[in-house]
């Protein structure tokens, strides 16, 4: 029996690191210009952006997001390009931090700032996606 084409998750996973990739940039744009993403009358986005933990070493969350999801794209336009057989095993292993550093902040909104910046949840969304995606297409390319 032959081994599935990993080309449909890399298609799903250019998608999802685009959607990412733009979310991640607005906040990151934000940040920068010391204004609140507009989430809204109910949003805590302001809250949320300008806590302590929407830093790491000085640098904004949301650029380490921005980097972490054009890497997504890199790698899966790579995939387009050469189609080396290893990439889903990096994919796996790429994006497991992501799914890992996503659902610490999405605790830090919920149970420590009790807020939700929408677009933080987005961005938190999108990384689950794409770890799911890329799990499963690893698992697929076992069988």
């Amino acid at each position: 029996m032959s081994q599935p084409s990993p080309k449909p998750y890399f298609i799903v996973l250019l998608v999802l690191g685009f959607l990412g990739f733009i979310d991640a940039t607005y906040l990151t744009a934000t940040h920068f210009m010391e204004a609140p993403p507009g989430c809204g009358e109910d949003g805590g986005c302001g809250e949320v952006t300008s806590s302590e933990y929407s830093t790491i070493f000085g640098i904004p969350v949301a650029l380490y997001g921005l980097l972490y999801y054009l890497s997504v794209i890199f790698l899966s336009l790579l995939w387009f390009d050469r189609e080396p057989a290893f990439l889903p095993k990096i994919m796996i292993a790429w994006t497991a931090p992501g799914i890992i550093m996503s659902s610490w902040f999405v605790y830090v909104m919920l149970f420590i700032l009790d807020a939700i910046c929408w677009y933080c949840m987005g961005s938190a969304a999108s990384s689950t996606l794409i770890f799911i995606t890329s799990a499963v297409m690893f698992f697929k390319m076992k069988e």
